[in-house]
């Protein structure tokens, strides 16, 4: 299908002669609107409002214990220097989960729950703790190396898994729990920065006046804020990590262990960076910050950028089966798997207007829904409840495709992705680099619907499915029928 290289702002319309090029794309059976009962909508609100309420109360009464072990000044000063990798924080991990973005109500709650929930149950615990063991002020080696830990992960680990089991359908695996990680750590680093913070500008400025006391600020930002900002979300992506590699297995042992060993990692390395701090001074802290906690920080700056390379071939894999049977076609796979291509049709869009842009935008959004769960139901994780959903999906894409403005392939990704057909190009080999033969610049080629038959893996058929577009070639194409029980 070809639209215009260019055109004025507002929906845009498409070219003639769209069969000639593009195929006739064969229509969906359309299950009707399915409008949320009324009493369902009630109910997430009042979930939502009492959710705020407790976050709000939480967030008072951890407040209100800073800002008297801190006094007036030194929660002030603490706030402000406790604000400043905040947002850069933030923002690389929504960089990180740009593929399939997580709604804005869970990042926000995950953010609350570690700067309210997770340090108000840590505050409470450690105190306790180091009053029995006759340790005072800040707490003393035993409770920060022995105790701190466990209690602190487990609090942040919480949200993590609770959002994996209210979410199951959407907690995709690691990189959705390595997003929310970032999320609970750097709230949870926030308000315990304020405590160092707001303590040692307090007990400096009483004994040498309030321009000791920020230079004391000063040294522990750089120590805490500069230096180390990515611990307490580092420590938990540990247990993130397990819990992202439980949602994706079927076997019941996995799901149980990887969780735990999650945990015990993120215990055993929040417990060595609080070791090294507390027995370890000048040169040996240093020493022991490059070696352990830079290493362990780059390896998983690392092992995120390839996870999120290998989420983008999953999900063009995924939608290559939906090229198959006749829903999508393979040009448009790059658009949606890869970065380059999701900022070329961003920006061909936009040339069209606002209304034009968020079509695309809900069109990827879409389709990447889609091959997530496609994924989960090849490996088997769920099971026939996921044909609705996948139903639903299908039917807004087709909705949703109508008013997306393609640019020109050549322009947008010179070489299309290869896909899992023969000869490690797309599909029945219909898209290749375009200085070999491919399509014509502007047209995508005819759709192939059905799912070829005689592929290992992939009966021609199963109950309990309904019936994909008619393939004029052949019988019906599926939505996407389950390998063979194993």
């Amino acid at each position: 299908m070809s639209y215009p290289s260019a055109g004025p702002a507002g929906p845009p319309q498409p070219a003639a002669g769209t069969a000639s090029s593009g195929g006739q794309y064969p229509q969906p059976n359309v299950l009707g609107n399915h409008p949320v009962p009324g009493q369902r909508r009630n109910r997430g609100v009042l979930i939502g409002v009492v959710i705020a309420v407790v976050m709000a109360i939480a967030g008072l009464g951890i407040f209100w214990i800073v800002a008297r072990s801190t006094g007036a000044g030194g929660f002030t000063w603490g706030m402000a220097f406790a604000l400043v990798p905040v947002v850069p924080v933030i923002a690389l991990y929504l960089w990180l989960d740009r593929y399939e973005p997580e709604p804005t109500r869970y990042i926000v709650f995950a953010l609350c729950w570690g700067a309210f929930i997770a340090t108000l149950v840590a505050i409470f615990i450690n105190t306790e703790v180091a009053r029995q063991l006759a340790e005072t002020g800040a707490g003393g080696d035993r409770s920060a190396i022995f105790v701190a830990p466990p209690v602190e992960e487990f609090a942040k680990g919480a949200v993590i898994l609770l959002l994996a089991l209210v979410r199951r359908k959407e907690f995709d695996g690691i990189i959705d729990g390595l997003v929310y990680a970032g999320m609970v750590g750097v709230g949870f680093a926030f308000t315990e920065n304020i405590l160092y913070y707001g303590r040692i500008f307090s007990e400096l400025s009483n004994e040498a006046g309030s321009d000791a006391g920020l230079r004391g600020v000063l040294v522990l930002f750089v120590l805490r804020g500069l230096m180390s900002p990515f611990a307490h979300p580092l420590f938990t992506s540990f247990t993130a990590i397990g819990i992202g590699i439980a949602v994706r297995h079927r076997s019941t042992a996995v799901r149980f262990l990887a969780p735990v060993v999650g945990f015990l990692a993120a215990v055993l390395a929040h417990a060595a960076w609080n070791a090294s701090a507390s027995w370890a001074e000048g040169t040996g802290f240093l020493v022991a910050y490059f070696l352990l906690m830079v290493p362990i920080f780059v390896g998983m700056v690392i092992f995120a950028l390839v996870l999120r390379s290998r989420e983008g071939k999953m999900i063009a894999s995924r939608l290559y089966d939906y090229v198959r049977f006749g829903w999508l076609v393979a040009p448009e796979v790059p658009l949606i798997a890869t970065m380059r291509g999701r900022k070329a049709l961003r920006q061909n869009a936009r040339r069209y207007g606002a209304q034009a842009e968020a079509a695309a935008k809900a069109f990827q959004q879409n389709a990447t829904d889609l091959a997530y769960l496609r994924d989960k139901i090849v490996r088997q994780v769920i099971g026939p409840e996921a044909l609705p959903e996948e139903k639903k999906l299908l039917d807004e894409l087709r909705a949703r495709r109508a008013s997306v403005p393609f640019p020109p392939m050549p322009a947008a990704f010179p070489q299309a992705m290869p896909g899992p057909g023969p000869g490690g190009g797309a599909p029945g080999g219909g898209v290749q680099d375009q200085t070999g033969g491919g399509p014509p610049p502007g047209g995508y080629p005819a759709p192939q619907p059905g799912y070829p038959s005689g592929q290992p893996g992939y009966p021609a058929g199963q109950a309990g499915y309904p019936s994909g577009p008619p393939d004029q070639l052949g019988t019906p194409g599926g939505y996407g029928p389950y390998p063979p029980s194993q």
